[in-house]
């Protein structure tokens, strides 16, 4: 059964100045920007539907 041979640095396949064993043309990560913190003082008060029953664990 023929083996595939190793791909060396100096094929075509690979440029020269970077090493076998990084893959070339990898898109760079998106960058996630964190989501603020928000506090319990922070937090934008929620108002119920007009009309719906609020359930009796949910009440103040």
């Amino acid at each position: 059964m023929p083996t595939t041979p190793i791909p060396k640095p100096n094929d075509p396949e690979f440029p020269p100045d970077m090493p076998p064993d990084v893959p070339p043309d990898l898109p760079e990560p998106p960058i996630e920007e964190p989501e603020p913190n928000v506090g319990p003082d922070e937090a934008p008060d929620i108002s119920p539907v007009p009309g719906e029953e609020i359930p009796q664990r949910m009440r103040n």
